[in-house]
């Protein structure tokens, strides 16, 4: 019988191919956020294992934020190098320790380090740890005709890593917001860019608005704003009423990011009739 050993790029897609229903446990990983200021100079994450396997555990770093496509998608290209021009914080990022072995049931904090030049500029520098894993999954076996398949299972988790130097400042603009009724749903469409010298961590809340002022339906999504953002988000009519506006909040309420993560801010709010 033939075999081979798929690396973690192609495994994922077998697992998906051949049905494989057990979930993938790996280590976990907090917070999924780290903020690190010209003061201390780092920041910490905890690891997890809450598996039966020993993991294997490895850190490094790449560059990325949260951007859209045409259609308002939210996605986060993962590059090794930054582009030029961006304010990274790649080349002077380190973790200690940077390879560990966690045991079942074991806690470990790593520290993320900062060692920024002595001339940096004010301003927020942006990154990616990726915490990597790998031991905690048992190889799966398949077989597929006369082809034998050992696939080994590795985890990659990403996590946002914003170093502040100085003075933070941070706001968002709208350039751009419309509503229109599309069948049964109304498509909610803005586009925000941000001010200031730090990412925009805020929080868009949408509401559908009758003739007298009065909200028929309302819903809310993170909103991080890095330079620009555009949101295209299509929601069921309200069941009863008949909404002629939509109106727009871009605020910093949010309770899911660690304590110093939020610079806060004005609220922002736009109001637009349903087309």
């Amino acid at each position: 019988m033939k075999r081979f050993r798929t690396p973690l790029t192609i495994a994922l897609g077998l697992v998906a191919f051949f049905g494989i229903a057990e979930p993938l446990r790996s280590v976990s990983v907090s917070p999924m956020a780290v903020y690190i200021d010209h003061r201390t100079r780092s920041g910490e994450l905890t690891l997890f294992n809450p598996g039966t396997r020993t993991e294997e555990i490895r850190i490094d770093f790449a560059f990325g934020y949260p951007q859209t496509d045409e259609n308002g998608a939210v996605f986060v290209p993962i590059t090794e190098d930054a582009p030029a021009g961006e304010p990274s914080a790649l080349s002077w990022l380190s973790a200690f320790p940077q390879r560990l072995r966690l045991e079942p049931g074991q806690r470990q904090v790593v520290r993320i380090l900062a060692r920024p030049p002595a001339d940096l500029p004010p301003g927020e520098y942006w990154a990616r740890a990726r915490v990597h894993s790998s031991g905690g999954q048992p190889s799966i076996e398949r077989r597929e005709g006369e082809v034998g398949m050992q696939i080994e299972l590795n985890t990659v988790i990403v996590v946002a890593v914003n170093y502040r130097n100085g003075e933070m400042s941070t706001g968002v603009v709208v350039d751009e917001a419309r509503a229109r009724f599309v069948g049964d749903s109304i498509v909610y469409e803005v586009q925000a860019s941000r001010t200031g010298n730090a990412a925009f961590l805020g929080r868009l809340l949408i509401e559908a608005i009758d003739y007298e002022g009065r909200v028929l339906a309302s819903a809310e999504e993170v909103l991080p704003v890095y330079r620009t953002m555009r949101r295209r988000i299509a929601l069921p009519r309200p069941a009863e009423g008949f909404p002629t506006r939509a109106r727009y909040t871009i605020d910093t309420e949010r309770d899911d990011l660690p304590p110093g993560g939020v610079i806060p801010t004005e609220p922002v709010v736009r109001e637009v009739f349903i087309r």
